[in-house]
């Protein structure tokens, strides 16, 4: 993975694989230098948003393609009213609901 590094609208600077439509894509994640703005982690075929609230580190939503990570990275996550519980992403939802049971 090559990095480069990228200068935000803040003045900040992260070294990164891409920074896409004012969005970083694979930051190198240090303790203390977590970017405040939302974020794009990519591996393999699958796009994860995340942002940093309140000091913790939170995933907006999973992707299977770069396009609607920028969207959700843009417009905020699609669950502004639901609580933290309800907030997994479909696809996870799915495989957790359709595990068997076992005893």
């Amino acid at each position: 993975m090559i990095m480069a590094k990228f200068k935000l609208d803040d003045g900040t600077e992260y070294l990164a694989e891409d920074f896409i439509n004012g969005y970083l894509v694979n930051p190198l994640l240090l303790r203390g230098s977590t970017p405040t703005s939302p974020f794009i982690l990519r591996s393999e075929q699958v796009f994860s948003v995340h942002c940093l609230i309140n000091k913790g580190l939170k995933c907006w939503g999973v992707f299977d393609n770069l396009v609607d990570a920028l969207i959700c990275a843009q417009n905020g996550p699609s669950w502004p009213d639901r609580s933290s519980s309800q907030r997994q992403p479909a696809k996870a939802r799915r495989m957790f609901t359709n595990q068997k049971q076992y005893s």
